[in-house]
């Protein structure tokens, strides 16, 4: 098979200002040396680094190849377990993010801490404004800050998005410098007005919540809206904000007041991005006239997109359109089902898996337990196979379902780890099928179970090396409310069917789809409890 590469690596964090590389997420870092092989040897990566990202980088891999200190060695040693754990207020359910020395990590309180990788001291805090009440299963009793910030690391600037309840809800996209917590000049940017592409249905904060993870692209921050926990009436957005003008875009996945839902929320995956002008998002249930796409082909989109993966374009205005989508051929039957093809959040994959005919590789998982691959130059449209079928690169399943997204690695001829919805940690095996068809094949669960809302996985390796990688996940505990959560800690490659738990630690109370973030040789996880903390070894 070809060659699996690992995501661009992260490079060396340097405090001199470089010039904006908006594109920095993508391609402005250093790649790992390629190996000759896969799962051969790969050259060491600098030790200190930066995890910008909701899953680490625009493609949403969750694979962070630069980890020689979480190899399965390190992690099974007697001094590897909590080095810290600091108290901030209100529950985190954005993924920290790690800048230099600094674990920033938001809550829902509206409060957001730099705090010292090293010891966990706070080193400054910022109160972005009083959260919006909330009696939802979904984010009771507040909502603030639930999305996953991005970090821009040519200007040291963290943007994140909050809600705030000052006279009346309203959604503010915040740009803070890193290094002190401080508001940049002439920040924040107001969300409001109406999308381009619905005049006179002007997006309504009181009905949105913001959960997918922020995107940084060619010097903007985009970032995706759905419900608060599916109540009242709302309508999916898609907003985008120019960082040097603060310009404000907004795209709605449904045109028109006819037709709701349509949310983007991912399970807090974040808008992927394979390139200049290029994201993808995922939506969810549809609700009144036409919401999901009729029988069409993927490049000649219409106005309607529940259920549905969309690839937008930025126009040169720096506003959003559709260029292609595929949306399921039973989509009706979905919308009515409630099995949002949106719970799951898109994972590009990484170059080394795909053919020449299929070089560029996403995959889509959601709520009915299907796994679609999907070619990102041609996502297929909504019954444009045979017989009206999915004109899909391949399906595989029904599992359970998926509230999250997935991770990658690129290892042992390439894998992909989902959670089941009450179900297990499931591998799937990267391979090409007698067609010459990529295809994705079960390979192997855990033994041990997940609740609901269980994270998503994130996998460290040391490149592409055979037996260093391992994957790490929040379990969401045996609570309704994410009582006795754990990290729980998997090796990669599973043996006889059964993906082997190496360790699990105790986490307190945990939140719906907690990402934990890693850099460096530790692994950072908030929690419900109002709790970042801190895992890694000793010295």
């Amino acid at each position: 098979m070809s060659r699996l590469h690992p995501p661009p690596a992260r490079a060396v964090r340097r405090r001199t200002r470089a010039s904006r590389s908006g594109t920095a997420l993508l391609s402005g870092l250093v790649l790992l040396a390629p190996a000759a092989a896969a799962g051969s040897l790969v050259s060491a990566i600098p030790a200190r680094a930066d995890n910008p990202t909701i899953s680490l980088n625009s493609l949403r891999t969750a694979w962070d190849a630069a980890e020689p200190n979480l190899g399965p060695a390190q992690v099974s040693a007697s001094d590897f377990g909590r080095r810290w754990s600091t108290a901030v207020d209100g529950a985190v359910f954005a993924q920290p993010l790690v800048a230099g020395s600094t674990v920033v990590v938001a809550t829902e309180t509206n409060h957001v801490y730099g705090v010292s990788a090293t010891d966990g001291r706070i080193l400054w805090q910022r109160a972005l404004g009083t959260p919006v009440p909330s009696s939802t299963a979904c984010l009771s009793p507040g909502t603030g800050i639930t999305s996953t910030p991005v970090y821009d690391k040519a200007t040291d600037t963290v943007y994140l998005v909050a809600k705030a309840n000052e006279n009346g809800a309203h959604f503010s996209v915040h740009a803070l410098d890193a290094a002190s917590g401080a508001e940049r000049s002439g920040w924040p940017v107001t969300v409001q007005g109406d999308p381009v592409n619905s005049p006179g249905v002007p997006f309504n904060p009181g009905t949105s919540a913001q959960r997918a993870g922020l995107l940084l692209l060619n010097g903007a921050v985009y970032f995706g809206f759905a419900s608060d926990c599916g109540v009242g009436t709302y309508v999916g957005h898609v907003a985008g904000v120019n960082t040097s003008t603060r310009k404000l875009t907004l795209w709605s996945t449904e045109s028109g007041s006819k037709s709701q839902n349509g949310g983007v929320w991912m399970s807090g995956g974040g808008l992927v991005s394979d390139g200049s002008g290029r994201i993808f998002i995922a939506t969810g249930n549809g609700a009144g006239e036409s919401s999901s796409p009729p029988k069409g082909p993927g490049d000649k989109p219409q106005g309607h997109f529940a259920d549905s993966v969309v690839r937008l374009g930025v126009n040169s205005d720096g506003s959003l359109a559709p260029k292609d989508f595929f949306s399921p051929s039973n989509n009706r039957q979905l919308d009515h089902d409630d099995l949002d093809l949106g719970s799951g959040g898109p994972a590009a994959l990484p170059t080394g898996f795909g053919t020449s005919a299929h070089p560029h590789l996403l995959v889509q998982v959601g709520k009915d337990g299907r796994i679609f691959l999907l070619d990102r130059d041609n996502l297929g449209g909504m019954g444009q196979g045979p017989n009206g079928t999915d004109a899909v690169v391949g399906t595989t399943g029904p599992y359970k379902g998926v509230w999250g997204h997935p991770g990658v690695w690129g290892g042992d001829g390439g894998y992909v780890y989902m959670i089941e919805n009450y179900g297990s940690l499931r591998a799937l095996k990267y391979s090409v099928n007698g067609s010459g068809n990529p295809q994705l094949t079960s390979a192997g669960t855990s033994a041990e179970g997940f609740g609901y809302a269980s994270g998503s996985p994130v996998v460290t390796s040391n490149g592409t090396t055979s037996g260093s990688a391992l994957v790490w996940l929040v379990y969401s505990g045996t609570g309704p409310g994410g009582q006795n959560g754990e990290l729980r800690v998997y090796d990669p490659v599973p043996v006889n069917g059964t993906l082997k738990m190496r360790r699990s630690f105790p986490l307190g109370t945990v939140t719906r789809f907690s990402v934990p973030a890693t850099d460096s040789g530790r692994v950072f996880v908030g929690t419900k409890d109002g709790h970042l903390i801190a895992f890694g070894r000793a010295s």
